[in-house]
């Protein structure tokens, strides 16, 4: 919605995904925290093998970017639809009371940790990029303000580390909220209600784009693929807005500017991972800047307006 009204979009292609989501069918993506692998918890294949070291001298407790991509790499190897997180080293005591939430959760949905292992698969997890902010909150339009997942203000870089995400939420989230408190009334706009364009792309096949596409390793050729795809999707009236018609438009719109600016940097830093393009680059060691207005010298060529 923001890029819509014209405010610029900074560090979109950096995702992190979470290495560890509990994969059971009809069971919410849940969590299972890094601090299990901490404890002692081990990756395995569907062989019963402990597979980290083939990928990471840290094995299990390499950075959550690199065992993201290990486990993908692994289920790719194998063919199967996710690994194993096995905990059952550590006393089933020891478990219930370290990761009570975790152990309640898993055992609803037919897990028990304590004396089996859990079937994971990455997840979407964290946008470090989003809207450009100041230190103040203030986006690139006047009076549109910005705070939390929603921003880029910085604090991130390419591969969020824990709890930072509290400091831009509360942080940052004060500070705008003064901004905002000291921004001159008259310059306020009143809301309308407008046709929007319908996309003829389902929710199904824009995750399926992301994720195959734009997701944990992206290269040139599934890049393009997926803006062809995005690109060329038929818009139709949709009549006065619904709440699904702006969820899936913006959902089509923002996995497009994920695949431009992923396109844009032929490198691989934090959680952007390029096949093609493995290694950093000093000339991309600059945030991606991406608008509806012509490209500058920093920025992305925008994605089509609808």
């Amino acid at each position: 919605m923001a890029w819509r009204a014209g405010a610029e979009i900074a560090n979109i292609e950096f995702v992190q995904f979470h290495p560890t989501a509990l994969h059971v069918e009809g069971a919410p993506r849940f969590l299972l925290s890094e601090a299990l692998r901490g404890e002692g918890a081990v990756l395995r294949n569907n062989a019963g093998e402990a597979f980290m070291e083939r990928y990471h001298p840290l094995k299990d407790l390499a950075p959550r970017d690199v065992v993201s991509r290990s486990i993908v790499a692994e289920m790719r190897r194998t063919g199967s639809p996710h690994v194993w997180l096995d905990l059952t080293s550590r006393d089933a005591d020891f478990i219930r009371e370290r990761f009570p939430r975790i152990y309640e959760t898993c055992r609803a949905y037919g897990v028990d940790i304590a004396r089996e292992a859990a079937p994971v698969h990455p997840a979407a997890h964290y946008a470090m990029g989003g809207v450009w902010s100041d230190l103040e909150g203030r986006s690139t339009v006047p009076g549109l303000y910005v705070a939390g997942e929603v921003a880029c203000s910085g604090v991130h870089g390419a591969n969020r580390l824990a709890s930072n995400s509290l400091l831009e939420a509360v942080v940052f989230g004060l500070r705008a909220g003064r901004a905002m408190g000291a921004h001159t009334k008259d310059q306020h706009a009143e809301a309308g209600r407008a046709e929007i364009p319908s996309t003829s792309l389902t929710e199904a096949a824009i995750r399926d784009l992301s994720w195959e596409y734009c997701g944990i390793a992206r290269d040139r050729e599934g890049l393009e693929h997926a803006l062809r795809q995005l690109e060329g999707a038929e818009w139709r009236p949709a009549g006065l807005p619904s709440l699904a018609a702006i969820e899936l438009r913006n959902m089509h719109q923002v996995a497009a500017l994920i695949a431009s600016a992923a396109l844009w940097r032929e490198e691989s830093r934090g959680a952007h991972y390029r096949t093609d393009f493995p290694e950093k680059d000093p000339a991309f060691l600059r945030p991606s800047r991406i608008s509806r207005a012509a490209p500058g010298a920093n920025q992305v060529q925008p994605f089509r307006s609808r």
